[in-house]
């Protein structure tokens, strides 16, 4: 029985082209995240005129800004429950004083 023929190899020029391109591919994304990475550096660099300076600050401002309310609001809960508390006491005592001009006796039905 004959033996299958192997399959012809590529050729020397043909391979060497491949890691060529893929060279050339290579260093096109590397040229890419340079400028990218450039530009990032550029935009952190504080100046003047960067807006990511300005931006940043901004979002510190806010934070600020939120962390003060948060706390207040953590204030104003810790003494909620007593006030609460008194609130519902001062009506209690309201709606369990007698009343000075005989209302509740008319109330209640009683005859003088």
């Amino acid at each position: 029985m004959p033996e299958p023929e192997a399959a012809p190899s590529p050729r020397k020029d043909d391979r060497l082209d491949a890691v060529i391109q893929a060279m050339r591919l290579m260093i096109e994304t590397q040229n890419t995240h340079s400028q990218m990475l450039a530009r990032l550096i550029e935009l952190a660099t504080p100046s003047e005129e960067s807006p990511l300076e300005e931006a940043l600050a901004g979002i510190a401002g806010a934070l600020r800004d939120q962390t003060t309310a948060l706390l207040q609001i953590g204030t104003t809960l810790d003494g909620l429950g007593a006030e609460v508390e008194a609130g519902v006491m001062r009506g209690l005592a309201t709606a369990l004083e007698p009343d000075d001009d005989g209302s509740q006796s008319e109330a209640g039905g009683e005859t003088c």
